[in-house]
């Protein structure tokens, strides 16, 4: 894993797909298909270059590469919406608990 992963992954272990998609959802993403079933797709606007923004996910808690694709969610949150990674994950557990 990359340092910046790394230095969070401690964060995202309570976390569970779900509740990601849930916030995702919850904030406009848009669940895109994906040829490969064990991931799940999500998009919203476009990066400097004109490409789409994407947020890919784990369709399952238990996979070996969840808390690191979870982690790299999170962190790409965190820069779009101009917070910290901790508010993020507060906002996502947030999410959950309101619905």
């Amino acid at each position: 894993m990359t340092p910046e992963v790394l230095s969070n992954y401690a964060q995202v272990q309570e976390l569970r797909v779900a509740k990601v998609v849930n916030y995702l959802q919850q904030n406009h993403w848009i669940a895109i298909s994906h040829p490969n079933p064990r991931l799940i797709v999500f998009e919203k606007g476009v990066d400097d270059q004109g490409k789409p923004i994407q947020i890919v996910l784990p369709s399952q808690d238990h996979y070996e590469d969840t808390p690191y694709l979870l982690t790299k969610a999170v962190n790409l949150l965190s820069v779009l919406q101009s917070v910290s990674f901790q508010n993020i994950v507060n906002a996502i557990n947030a999410d959950v608990h309101a619905s």
